[in-house]
């Protein structure tokens, strides 16, 4: 089937659903996926797209039509004295993604950027460097703290490699984990495309997911995701302890300067949010 070089663009407000106008872009004109977060200037005004049917150039070049939801982007001037950080601390460096994949079609892990290691797990050899990090944030809560906000935030740079040391690897942690766990595809960042290199993600039956990086079957980060638990808990909070334990680590929740020693216990009253 040939392609389309002109696309019939459909343009619908993403608050009303109601259409507010359509014309024929070329395709050249028209990025490759809106897989990544797209915004686009129409006339004096710039819009974010929302939603976008079909999602990549493929498949709208094929059918010479495209929808799109768009919503307007709003600007407001603030004194930049006046803005706060919502956390204390984030990770110093987020992964690359993985040249030429794409999270369309996958089941992924979705992190916003500033969620990326910020529960994860830590090599217990470590413990100075945790020490180290928990002074740094205590310090940001005493000194810089502002209403609901922050008016200066620590950049950890301090545990790089936070299993430094430790030996696990990816077929342990599936063997671990079990049979009644959901394997995900990998790891991906809200409005980025494609996945993180090297990821790897499972959901767990009480909802948390372990997250992390792996090269050549190697771990070198173990994150948790940390959602609404159902009442699988205990089991989780054991097979967690277990690991921990064996490979001797302890779970870290940075912005509130928390670590779990690997006891199913205490790690049951976190993962049921009542620590």
């Amino acid at each position: 089937m040939p392609e389309h070089s002109t696309i019939r663009v459909r343009f619908i407000d993403a608050n009303t659903g109601e259409l507010v106008g359509e014309t024929d872009v070329p395709a050249e004109q028209l990025p490759e996926s809106f897989e990544a977060a797209t915004s686009m200037d129409i006339g004096e005004n710039t819009f974010e797209v929302v939603s976008a049917e079909p999602m990549t150039a493929r498949e709208f070049r094929q059918t010479g039509a495209l929808r799109l939801e768009l919503r307007e982007v709003e600007y407001t001037t603030v004194d930049p004295s006046e803005l706060l950080y919502s956390l204390p601390s984030i990770s110093d460096e987020l992964p690359p993604i993985a040249e030429g994949s794409t999270k369309l079609g996958r089941n992924v892990l979705e992190l916003r950027e500033d969620d990326w290691r910020q529960v994860e797990f830590v090599a217990l050899a470590l413990q100075p460097a945790i020490t180290t990090v928990f002074a740094a944030i205590e310090r940001i809560y005493t000194e810089h703290r502002e209403g609901y906000g922050f008016k200066e935030l620590h950049i950890r740079k301090e545990v790089p490699t936070p299993l430094e040391g430790t030996s696990l690897t990816l077929a342990e942690l599936r063997g671990a984990v079990g049979e009644a766990v959901t394997w995900l595809d990998g790891i991906s960042f809200a409005g980025v495309a494609g996945l993180v290199e090297g990821s790897f993600a499972v959901r767990l039956p009480s909802g948390p997911a372990l997250y992390g990086l792996q090269r050549e079957g190697r771990l070198s980060v173990l994150g948790l995701h940390h959602t609404k638990a159902s009442a699988a808990v205990e089991g989780d909070a054991r097979l967690l302890a277990a690991l921990a334990s064996k490979h001797q680590l302890s779970l870290v929740e940075w912005c509130r300067v928390e670590q779990l020693p690997p006891s199913a216990e205490r790690l049951q009253v976190w993962l049921s949010g009542q620590d």
